[in-house]
């Protein structure tokens, strides 16, 4: 009982204390790389840009791997101090996939676009580079992804996996030889008109076993809301971003989890309901998907 009235206190008045709930995104950490993976639907659109603001200083990231970027010259006030570079392509619906990161951290570049993805222009491209920090940490090869969405695009994305695959070994022959390497963004696991979510999931894990890639955990089970088959004002949770990783024997198998933040880490990833006249702040004022946080060690398994 003591130790939980003082962990209840901790976290009622002070937000970034350590928190009783194992499934709260952890608060950021000197001896961690913070990397956050977002799905920022359609941006700028008609986001609340305090509450993404506000939002984005909680989370501290130091390499932010973005999605449905529809103009990224507004990127730069959410975070002044970043840097940016944005995917040329955006497919039809014009949505750019964006890596940005903090200077004073680490060191980006080495950038490649891969329009392979593209399905001849129709969908997002996928879009690498090389992350070198500047203090002790691990340099890795990082690639960020938007497939093609909603369960009628399954077969398009079945297409994808393989095109994924052959991207990811013509990058790990450019220079610099890494085998560290993170795979994260929105894959859209939607399942298709005969297929169950999990089931695609399971055909993904399949047709990426080529690229030696593993599955980072999502702590809670879900990165992103919808409607739902109702249509009753309950928004349902979906698992629609994921993290992969190969290499990166700094961190052991057990530590390999994502936190999805706001709305999935308020709603602890059950069904809620909102509307029009009370919706949610982050779900309507940013994004149905939530920020999805990973922590690496701050070291190095490279020779």
């Amino acid at each position: 009982m003591v130790a939980f009235a003082v962990c209840a206190h901790a976290t009622l008045f002070d937000p970034i204390a350590v928190r009783c709930d194992p499934s709260a995104v952890p608060p950021p950490r000197d001896d961690r790389l913070r990397i956050v993976d977002w799905n920022l639907h359609n941006f700028p659109g008609d986001h609340d840009l305090p509450r993404l603001r506000a939002r984005l200083a909680e989370l501290s990231p130091h390499v932010l791997a973005l999605q449905e970027i529809l103009d990224p010259t507004a990127l730069p006030e959410l975070l002044p101090h970043f840097r940016w570079h944005a995917s040329a392509l955006g497919g039809r619906n014009n949505q750019h996939v964006v890596i940005g990161w903090d200077p004073t951290v680490v060191a980006v570049d080495s950038f490649v676009e891969h329009q392979s993805l593209t399905m001849d222009g129709r969908v997002r491209p996928a879009l690498s580079a090389y992350v070198r920090p500047l203090e002790p940490g691990p340099d890795l090869h990082l690639m960020v992804v938007h497939l093609k969405a909603t369960r009628d695009g399954h077969e398009i994305r079945r297409t994808q996996w393989p095109l994924l695959v052959e991207a990811i070994a013509a990058h790990r022959t450019t220079a610099p030889a890494d085998d560290d390497l993170l795979v994260m963004g929105d894959f859209n696991v939607a399942g298709g008109p005969e297929l169950s979510t999990a089931d695609e999931l399971e055909a993904l894990s399949r047709a990426l076993a080529p690229a030696d890639l593993s599955l980072w955990d999502t702590i809670g089970g879900c990165t992103a809301y919808w409607d739902g088959r109702r249509r009753d004002a309950w928004l349902e949770p979906s698992r629609l971003d994921l993290v992969w990783s190969a290499g990166l024997l700094e961190t052991p198998p057990a530590a390999r989890r994502s936190w999805p933040g706001t709305h999935c880490e308020r709603h602890h990833c059950q069904p809620f309901a909102a509307t029009e006249h009370h919706p949610d702040p982050d779900a309507h004022g940013i994004s149905d998907h939530c920020p999805v946080v990973i922590d690496l060690p701050r070291c190095d398994d490279d020779p």
